[in-house]
């Protein structure tokens, strides 16, 4: 279940995206892995928070149960922590504050189909 639409602009900094984690809700197979995502996550977290594809050629991506993804810790209302932080993969890191990508998800409550990651400089 998608979350509520957040209003305004978000801080260029980055400074509010624990209080919204918009972009952390989407759909299964959306957050792939490269070779490099890979090399940052131990045995164990790959275990953890990633499926592996078995056809050819074996993508991997984040677990997500159709609603949000898994490195995502709900713990505590209202805040969205990712709990593989300094591990997570490049698409992750892409979608910057003020993005196109970062505001369809405070739009939608969710991340939808948006391909623009970076803010426009």
């Amino acid at each position: 279940m998608p979350l509520a639409p957040v209003g305004g602009e978000p801080d260029p900094e980055g400074g509010d995206c624990v209080a919204c984690g918009r972009c952390c809700h989407h759909g299964p197979r959306t957050v792939h892995f490269l070779v490099d995502d890979d090399a940052r996550m131990s045995p164990e977290l790959l275990a953890e928070y990633t499926d592996l594809d078995p056809r050819p050629p074996g993508f991997r991506f984040m677990k997500n149960d159709g609603e949000r993804c898994a490195g995502l810790d709900t713990r505590v209302p209202g805040a969205y922590p990712c709990r593989i932080y300094p591990n997570r993969p490049m698409d992750c890191r892409i979608v910057e504050p003020g993005s196109e990508a970062c505001l369809e998800a405070r739009r939608l409550g969710h991340l939808g189909t948006s391909v623009v990651f970076l803010r426009k400089r």
